[in-house]
């Protein structure tokens, strides 16, 4: 049976992430769903759909409740990342890269002697990371939280730049919660912004819950592909 459940995620440092904000806890389980559906594919050598902008997107089962905001607008009853004691910010790092040229001579027969850092597509580039750094991050949601639990004991780290060092996670915690608030649970954060991208229908009667305005973007994984947008109330931030 469905319970509402808080997971913790233990973080060594900051993590960092693309969207003004946290990464869904849905997206983190479609995507340990899909990197399973992967391996198993290259381990027996047979066929697999590949992420395609073009196509509507496979449907992935995750051991959440659905919310149903009406045509055909779903979601998974699961939050977005809440940083738990957060350290005030902006916190930005920055990131270098330049191309290899003995790997670009590997690829070409025709290369000059140098190829220029300053300009061309093959210039050097310093960006700016943006991070949140808080020692705790904190979703919360409504299915089997022994299930997500089990899916979640694989993901090491989240975020950007994970190969870096970045979003380390020291350990997962997961608390379930017979007596809390289902709705809340599915859609609030622990302060009670609002803690996900929604149909306005789902905030039908709640219109003193503060959230991060009106716009496009997706409901559920994967939020990026164009089929998964929709008018949605935008999370906190």
């Amino acid at each position: 049976m469905s319970v509402p459940f808080t997971v913790r995620a233990r973080l060594s440092a900051g993590y960092a992430h693309a969207t003004p904000w946290g990464i869904s806890l849905d997206g983190l389980l479609a995507s340990e769903v899909w990197e399973s559906r992967k391996a198993t594919a290259r381990a027996t050598n047979t066929e697999w759909s590949a992420y395609d902008v073009r196509t509507v997107p496979e449907g992935i089962d995750l051991p959440l409740e659905r919310c149903d905001g009406g045509d055909g607008n779903w979601h998974w009853a699961a939050t977005f990342a809440y940083p738990e004691d957060a350290v005030p910010g902006p916190h930005v790092q920055m990131w270098t890269g330049r191309p290899d040229q003995q790997a670009l001579a590997q690829l070409t027969d025709n290369l000059p002697a140098h190829v220029d850092p300053r300009k061309g597509r093959f210039r050097s580039w310093v960006m700016p990371l943006p991070m949140t750094v808080a020692p705790t991050l904190v979703w919360r949601g409504l299915g089997d939280p022994a299930a997500v639990g089990e899916m979640l004991s694989s993901v090491v780290s989240i975020g950007k730049k994970r190969a870096s060092g970045h979003g380390l996670v020291l350990d997962w915690s997961i608390e379930p919660d017979a007596d809390a608030d289902r709705w809340e649970f599915g859609h609030l954060h622990p302060d009670g912004t609002l803690g996900r991208t929604v149909p306005a229908a789902c905030l039908g009667g709640r219109e003193s819950i503060v959230h991060g305005g009106v716009g496009r973007m997706g409901m559920r994984p994967p939020y990026m592909h164009p089929r998964m947008r929709a008018d949605v109330v935008l999370p906190a931030t």
